[in-house]
């Protein structure tokens, strides 16, 4: 953390935000770059090419708040971190959680500061939101006069995971003299994750006597951050007490006519683990389909039971079939399909 202790910044995101980029930066540009585009959730807007980095990168570097564009801030505009590459300019937002925390008034700032500096390069420029999404959908450029600007978004779990497998898949390709490097500097990013808080989700959930409820939720977010054919799945809030573990996400259809609704999914711990996603009544649709199952509708699922109704909120418990999948699932990637194809399922009868 050389650079956040040079900046005397010392509290949330910015110690993670220091460990993380300080090191990946040491790679190869070629290296680095195809971390950060394999690791995007929007990768296609990233140039496969962005050139070799210049050397005068900067950590929270104080940008000019309003010479030509008006930030509205009065002394300065701080990014977390900026990058020059030959081919095009990275601005970095970073926020310590996950989930929450970016907002799009403070990427224009940050856009109208970088053009008050750097306008004159006619260079272009893309703005990389590290952490705090709520959605990984798509945002709408920036635009500031002639000039616009593409937000790229990321999870710090997925930036994990694009270094670890750049290590299994990728390194075999480089010349033998510089593997040894690279790989020196690649398990420096792994130990420095680590030492943030942020680690592998490459092993399987248990979920007979289950321990590990960090990898099972980040097995969730991931089941629940996704965008299909016929609706957007977005995270809303953790949901949490002492009896389950789980999170809220908003439904959004995309046919336009049906408006969104907000499920939960939850690891009830109870005398044994019990998944399962909750339906708020609203629009009354998970009330009607449990009355269309009294009254002998097929209620086809291959994962979920029939829903069950406990204070105007419906559960749909998820079946015997999908613990034995889950639990003789391969793979941590295996799993997070698995819950996906879950959700999927209660999803459709909201369609239908």
């Amino acid at each position: 953390m050389i650079y956040s202790t040079q900046h005397n910044k010392n509290t949330n995101e910015d110690p993670k935000t220091s460990v993380v980029f300080e090191n990946l930066m040491l790679l190869p540009d070629i290296v680095f770059w195809d971390i950060l585009k394999e690791s995007a959730a929007n990768k296609g807007i990233l140039p496969d090419d962005a050139g070799l980095m210049a050397d005068d990168f900067s950590f929270w570097p104080k940008w000019d708040p309003n010479s030509k564009y008006d930030t509205g801030n009065s002394s300065y505009v701080e990014p977390d971190v900026f990058f020059r590459f030959a081919n095009i300019d990275v601005i970095i937002e970073a926020k310590y959680s996950d989930n929450r925390g970016q907002y799009r008034e403070e990427w224009e700032r940050e856009f109208k500061a970088y053009l008050n500096e750097f306008e004159s390069d006619k260079k272009k420029v893309v703005l990389l939101a590290v952490g705090g999404n709520s959605t990984f959908e798509p945002e709408p450029d920036l635009i500031v006069g002639k000039h616009k600007c593409s937000i790229v978004k990321y999870s710090w779990v997925s930036l994990l995971n694009s270094v670890l497998s750049y290590e299994k898949d990728a390194l075999s390709s480089i010349e033998d003299e510089m593997q040894s490097s690279i790989k020196r500097v690649i398990r420096n990013v792994e130990f420095g994750f680590q030492n943030i808080g942020i680690h592998k989700c490459n092993k399987k959930v248990e979920l007979q006597g289950l321990r590990n409820l960090y990898t099972l939720g980040k097995v969730f977010q991931l089941a629940i951050a996704r965008d299909t054919e016929l609706y957007t799945l977005s995270y809303y809030k953790e949901d949490v007490n002492s009896y389950h573990y789980g999170y809220q996400f908003e439904v959004k259809p995309k046919d336009g006519r049906r408006k969104s609704i907000w499920l939960s999914i939850a690891l009830w711990i109870n005398e044994q683990e019990v998944i399962s996603i909750e339906a708020r009544n609203v629009y009354n649709w998970a009330e009607r389909l449990c009355k269309q199952i009294e009254e002998g509708k097929r209620f086809s699922s291959k994962y979920a039971d029939k829903p069950e109704e406990e204070n105007n909120c419906y559960y749909f418990n998820a079946k015997d079939k999908f613990y034995q999948e889950f639990n003789e699932a391969e793979t941590f990637d295996a799993q997070v399909e698995l819950v996906a194809r879950l959700i999927d399922d209660v999803c459709m009868y909201y369609l239908k």
